[in-house]
């Protein structure tokens, strides 16, 4: 199981690891800064450094609590060695910034419609979100993305807390999104704007 150093701090940028496992095509470190695919969100990339010499990570991805990192070589690269890794900071802070976003606009159409998300995508390259309503109504949508931009004017503060499983399940607030999640997530990281 790999650490995810992310979910304590999605300020790290640089990180020190070990190999536990070698893939044909990527590695599995102890710990991890980078963001592996999930959710709808876009992972991160970067590189690691290995014995002096520059991997790219080119895809991060989760199974069954290995994350997975995908390289563009793998010359050498043996168990149990160390490594640097280092996320592409440009790229994960706009990934956070638009997943702020979007946890922010669900929000405020929750609040307006008790609609859920029936879909949606964090990219890089463009994000979209669907919403479980009966019909298409413009001007509430309007209206929530203006609440969510002025809250995010005003530099609204985000808090991270950590709640268990079971606990979340009891939250009516939590329990559309708690039940979604796989068995294996025992405790949900809570994001409070």
């Amino acid at each position: 199981m790999t650490e995810l150093l992310h979910m304590k701090n999605n300020y790290e940028k640089r990180f020190e690891a070990k190999i536990i496992e070698v893939l044909e095509n990527g590695v599995v470190l102890d710990r991890s800064a980078f963001y592996p695919l999930k959710g709808g969100v876009q992972n991160d990339i970067g590189m690691l450094v290995i014995n002096g010499k520059k991997f790219i990570v080119t895809k991060v991805s989760e199974t069954n609590g290995k994350v997975i990192h995908t390289l563009d070589k793998m010359d050498g690269i043996k168990e149990g060695m160390e490594t640097h890794g280092e996320i592409d900071w440009n790229r994960r802070y706009k990934l956070m910034r638009l997943h702020t976003a979007s946890h922010l606009l669900e929000a405020m159409m929750h609040k307006k419609t008790n609609c859920l998300i029936g879909s949606g995508k964090v990219s890089i390259d463009g994000s979209y979100m669907g919403f479980t309503i009966e019909e298409m109504n413009r001007p509430l949508i309007e209206q929530a993305v203006s609440d969510a931009n002025k809250l995010i004017e005003q530099g609204a503060e985000v808090i991270i807390t950590f709640v268990e499983r079971e606990k979340a399940l009891l939250d009516s607030n939590m329990i559309k999104l708690a039940s979604k999640l796989p068995p294996l997530v025992k405790k949900l990281r809570v994001v409070e704007i």
